[in-house]
């Protein structure tokens, strides 16, 4: 072998300086990888400033390191493992050969470090010996790291590993193939490890989520009601868990899609402040939603981005949070005609963020001040892939925070205005007198600013006021207005029962807790559940009740019907079966059931039909291959609609659906406003009915 030979003959440079810089990233320590000679091959990563800007850029300097870096790697070779050992300028490295044919043809080094506090007079001297600036050689001495012997050890077992891969890449193209097919191996078995978890968890949380859709069809007491309602919401939420290790491994790989869909705004920090109310069961505080009533009925954005990321900050505002309030903060401004910039704030009175901590909180599986908060769950995925989120939205994420005293996570985010009418709107504002009679001053100070937000009138008095004496002399103040009564659950005694009863044509509202209990009372009482906002408000003046229904969802399974068509669901699992066919129940569609590929298979011979769900995961026979038969054996068959059902939300999968011959996928769990509006886009339109 010549030997002038150069590392960069056998592995390209890119793929060293890749490999050391994953080496680095993972490790924490610098790290380059150099010729036989000690000479640099690649950019250094995560130098010191110690070496950078002070031993490297000094001539002498630079060549003690290259040759510690060529003795340290030539020992580590001739010992047959891996040694560390101190450089010129006393910091502990490490280095491991890169062998061709018996021949050293360059090393991989790394370390940069030192396991105790460094000697300033020896640092002084040896600056001296170099001509290095003194001062400024023991100042960046000062700044390196000091790790544990148990560590380097650790890191130099790795390190040796990489360096005999890189062996093995440039010994021959076998070797290198053989890498490369190791490498594919281990990217498939992660692609296919959340495949499987993906499949595991959504299976039956897809029956979860769509039993309790059902459920809610029926006609229930108020109570069941609302735990089912939350047992939906929840269901939905637990899927934050495997979504966020999927989403985590799409911006990894740089494949996360953004979906943008027409959305209900006010509908969906509802439902997120529902679903955030499971979590506040054991705690003592206050959940408060402040809506900009004039926000645009309807939005053009990825909602379901938009929900992950709200729901990942108030989570966190919630673990955080022992007393107090987390308050939810909805405005927007106006970009143009057609644009507005959605401003949204969560805010909490938790523990706080020091300052130099604020930058460390956006970084993976980290969480800042540990020790203090080792009782608190959590990977440190969320604020991460948050930020990645609305990155990808053209948004902003911003941290402002106060040690024990709170933090605000805000985000700025544009979208497109579908509807601008304002979702939120009293008729008659000037009309209407609204009290409040509160313990807490969140929710009094919350109920004051969403009224005067409505143009309407307010006024709130103290837990122990007269309450008689106070209406009197509302009433005659306000002869023309309505009065609206709105009292704490636990301010609501007999008196107030009483006075009700005697005040027919005043409509008294019970404000209770989100989970708690209540007993039925006069005619004219409301019952609001925390958190009482504008749209309670709203729903409350204009309509008489305190309902808030996901009218997005509503409006589109119940705005068509297709009873002439003729819809074949191809399920293995018959808990799913059922579900997807309850789900599509109101669209009084002509629907049959298959339970594997073969059945389908069967089905489609004896009856023709207009669109086919198709299960991905089946034994036998799967989704895929149950669809190849039908577009190449079953030519009546060609162009009817062929949709996918998986709980394989990995990247890449609809790529593989498409080029199989189908026409589309849903994600399990099925969500019904997701179905129904794949099945409206794909039905023949002779066999939809007119919107009712």
């Amino acid at each position: 072998m010549e030997s002038d030979t150069r590392l960069t003959d056998y592995i390209d440079k890119s793929i060293l300086q890749t490999i050391q810089d994953s080496f680095s990233d993972m490790t924490g320590l610098a790290a380059i990888t150099t010729n036989a000679d000690g000479s640099a091959v690649t950019e250094g990563s995560g130098f010191c400033r110690f070496c950078t800007e002070l031993n490297r850029k000094c001539p002498l300097g630079k060549q003690l390191c290259e040759y510690s870096d060529k003795t340290g790697a030539m020992g580590t070779h001739m010992n047959g493992r891996p040694n560390w050992y101190k450089c010129h300028a006393g910091l502990i490295d490490f280095s491991a050969p890169i062998v061709v044919g018996g021949e050293m043809i360059g090393c991989f080094v790394g370390g940069q470090v030192i396991t105790e506090a460094p000697d300033e007079a020896k640092c002084r001297e040896h600056a001296a010996r170099i001509g290095a600036d003194p001062d400024e050689y023991w100042a960046a001495l000062k700044e390196v790291n000091i790790v544990s012997e148990d560590r380097i050890q650790k890191a130099m077992d790795f390190l040796y590993t990489i360096s005999g891969v890189l062996s093995d890449m440039a010994y021959s193209k076998y070797n290198t193939e053989k890498a490369n097919v190791e490498i594919e191996r281990a990217t498939r078995m992660k692609s296919d490890f959340l495949a499987n978890m993906s499949h595991e968890i959504r299976t039956p949380m897809n029956a979860v989520i769509g039993m309790a859709e059902m459920a809610l069809r029926e006609d229930l007491p108020e109570s069941a009601r609302r735990y089912i309602s939350q047992i939906k919401s929840s269901g939905r939420a637990l899927l934050t868990i495997i979504d966020d290790i999927l989403d985590f491994s799409r911006i990894e790989s740089g494949k996360m899609n953004i979906s943008p869909v027409e959305y209900e705004p006010v509908s969906l920090f509802n439902g997120v402040a529902g679903i955030i109310m499971t979590r506040l069961m054991d705690k003592n505080i206050e959940l408060v939603l402040n809506l900009n009533v004039d926000m645009p009925r309807l939005l053009y954005g990825d909602c379901t981005r938009i929900r992950q990321v709200l729901i990942n900050l108030a989570n966190n505002a919630v673990k955080f949070t022992d007393s107090g309030q987390v308050r939810f903060v909805v405005d927007f401004s106006r970009i143009d005609d057609e644009y507005i910039m959605l401003n949204v704030s969560v805010e909490d009175t938790g523990i706080g963020i020091k300052q130099e901590n604020l930058e460390k909180i956006f970084d993976s599986f980290s969480q800042v001040d540990s020790k203090r908060n080792r009782s608190t769950e959590g990977t440190g995925l969320g604020l991460a892939i948050s930020r990645e989120l609305l990155n990808l939205m053209n948004g902003q994420l911003h941290v402002e925070s106060e040690y024990k005293r709170g933090s605000v996570f805000s985000f700025k985010l544009p979208q497109k205005v579908i509807d601008p009418a304002p979702t939120m709107v009293v008729k008659d504002p000037d009309k209407a007198l609204v009290i409040g009679m509160f313990r807490n001053e969140y929710v009094a100070d919350g109920f004051t600013w969403d009224a005067s937000k409505l143009g309407v009138s307010a006024m709130l008095l103290a837990p122990d006021a007269d309450l008689v004496l106070a209406a009197d002399t509302a009433i005659k103040r306000n002869p023309d207005r309505k009065l609206y009564l709105f009292v704490d659950q636990e301010l609501f005694d007999s008196e107030k029962r009483a006075f009700l009863e005697k005040n027919p044509d005043i409509t008294g509202v019970m404000v209770s807790e989100f989970f708690s209990t209540v007993d039925n009372g006069p005619d004219n009482l409301l019952i609001a559940r925390k958190p009482l906002s504008a749209m309670s408000l709203t729903m409350i003046i204009n309509h008489g009740n305190t309902g808030f229904e996901d009218v997005t969802e509503k409006a589109e399974v119940m705005s068509f019907t297709a009873p002439d068509a003729g819809i074949l669901i191809v399920e293995d699992n018959p808990v799913n079966l059922t579900v997807t066919e309850g789900l599509l129940e109101p669209l009084g569609m002509n629907i049959k059931t298959a339970s594997s590929g073969k059945e389908a298979i069967r089905k489609i011979e004896e009856e023709h039909f207009d669109l086919i769900l198709m299960d991905h995961m089946m034994p036998e026979m799967d989704g895929v291959e149950t669809t190849r038969i039908i577009r190449r054996m079953y030519p009546d068959y060609a162009d009817v609609p062929i949709i996918a059902l998986t709980a394989n939300a990995v990247s890449g999968v609809k790529d593989v659906f498409l080029s199989e011959g189908m026409n589309d996928f849903i994600t399990k769990p099925v969500e019904l406003r997701t179905l129904a509006s794949v099945i409206r886009k794909w039905l023949p339109a002779d066999k939809v009915n007119q919107e009712l």
